[in-house]
Parts: C-alpha cells; sequence; structure tokens
C-alpha cells in the first residue's frame, strides 16, 4: 500500500503516562524541550491527533448544528489550502469546532486540516466542515477503515511523512493496523502514579487482545536526564 512513513512520537512521565501534572516539574523541562525541537526537526507533512487530543487545539466540542437542509453524497471534499502540512483529525462523528481553515499551535507553523469521517456522520456537519473551507475524508461506512484513511491523505493530500501523537486510543489503533513505522518515546525523570492517566497505547472495549512486537533501534540519554527510545514496528506494512 501507499500511505505516510508514520512515527508515533510522544512526551511522556517514568511509567509510560501521556497526560498529567508531572509536565510541570522543573526536571520535566529539559527533556521537554529536547523533544519539542525534535519534532521540528522532523519536518512531517501531516500531524495526526485522536478527537480528545485534537480539541485541545481548536475551538472545543461542538454545540448542536442548526439543521442545513442539505443533503451531500459521500465523497471526499478537497478544500483549497495554501500551506503542504495538515492535522489529520480522527473524529468519524463531527463533535469539533473549529475556528477556521487553519491552525497555527504550539510553535509548528500553520497547518491546514482534514477531518476524517465515517459516512454516517450528519449532512448537517458536512455542511458545517463546508462553510469552514476544512477538506474531509470518508474512512469506512461506520466504523473507521485506518489502512483507508492513510492511504487517502497520501493519494489526495501528498503526505509522505506524519507524526501521531495521541490519544492511546488512536496510537493504538495505528499500531494494530500495522501503520506505523517508529515509535520514539521521550521518558522523562518524573513519576505521578495517577491510576486515571493514559498510557501510550490503548485499545477500544471490544478490539482484538493482539500484541505487537518491537524492535529496538536506539536509546539515547538526553539533557535533563531524559531517555529517547526507539523502535520499529515488527508488524509494519510495507509501504510502496
Amino acid at each position: 500500500m501507499n500511505r505516510p512513513y508514520t512515527i508515533c512520537y510522544l512526551n511522556v512521565s517514568a511509567e509510560g503516562h501521556i497526560d498529567g501534572s508531572f509536565g510541570k516539574l522543573p526536571e520535566a523541562k529539559p527533556g521537554t524541550a529536547v523533544f519539542r525541537q525534535r519534532w521540528l526537526d522532523m519536518k512531517a507533512d501531516a500531524i495526526i491527533y485522536g478527537s480528545v487530543t485534537m480539541v485541545m487545539f481548536t475551538e472545543g466540542w461542538l454545540n448542536e448544528l442548526p439543521p442545513s437542509g442539505k443533503t451531500y453524497d459521500r465523497r471526499d471534499y478537497i478544500a483549497p489550502c495554501d500551506v503542504g502540512r495538515y492535522y489529520v483529525v480522527i473524529n468519524t462523528k463531527g463533535t469539533i469546532a473549529y475556528s477556521g481553515p487553519y491552525i497555527d499551535q504550539r510553535g509548528r507553523g500553520v497547518h491546514g486540516v482534514i477531518h476524517v469521517l465515517t459516512e454516517d456522520v450528519s449532512d448537517d456537519y458536512l455542511d458545517y466542515l463546508r462553510q469552514k473551507q476544512i477538506s474531509y475524508i470518508f474512512c469506512g461506512k461506520q466504523k473507521l477503515d485506518p489502512a483507508m484513511m492513510m492511504e487517502k491523505v497520501y493519494s489526495l493530500f501528498g503526505v509522505k511523512k506524519a507524526i501521531i501523537s495521541g490519544g492511546a486510543y488512536a496510537d493504538w489503533t495505528l499500531l494494530s493496523h500495522g501503520l506505523i513505522d517508529e515509535i520514539k518515546t521521550m521518558f522523562l525523570p518524573v513519576a505521578d502514579g495517577d491510576p486515571n492517566s493514559n498510557t501510550l497505547f490503548r485499545r477500544s472495549e471490544g478490539m482484538e487482545d493482539k500484541p505487537v512486537a518491537l524492535k529496538l533501534v536506539s536509546a539515547e540519554i538526553v539533557e535533563g536526564d531524559g531517555l529517547m527510545v526507539t523502535y520499529r514496528a515488527k508488524n509494519a506494512r510495507e509501504n510502496g
């Protein structure tokens, strides 16, 4: 298949938590700075996020939409975009609010948006995305087809390299389908013991219990006692 070379890239606590207050400790700052700089250095064409992570970069959750009175065919919509970088948003039922077609957050530069949907999304939300001039692609009828998603962002938008960075369910979805090539994790010298925090990967209820084997590529101590660990996923699908 033709798809982006995809790197799962995350900044975590010593026990692998991807969210929580641990990042506020001064001991977390040097490793986090290295993590952010290397993010920019990778020069990815797209950043892939699940709904809960992506909503932190947008206008939040969308309130109920007024009826548009329009009906749309379930065809992909490619909006005009003046930049070659994108956020790929996995939000299949259409619940995220946007201020416009571009997002510029955390010093990463301006990105367009590719919203990933399933065909059971409402016409009202399709009309909303069109009014915002936001591209959308259909990847499954009622359930996400992650392989279709990756093929479409490659073929329709020219995305050759992508970073996925949460949430845990989105990370596992791609990993379990052989769509992640590398896992690069910055372990910070902090721990929080939070029983409610997500770890690197989490499968949704009902997903098959099928662990994925990894191959260690490197382990590097970085400034401030952080540890950058890189694995290759042994189940990665052949690309190209």
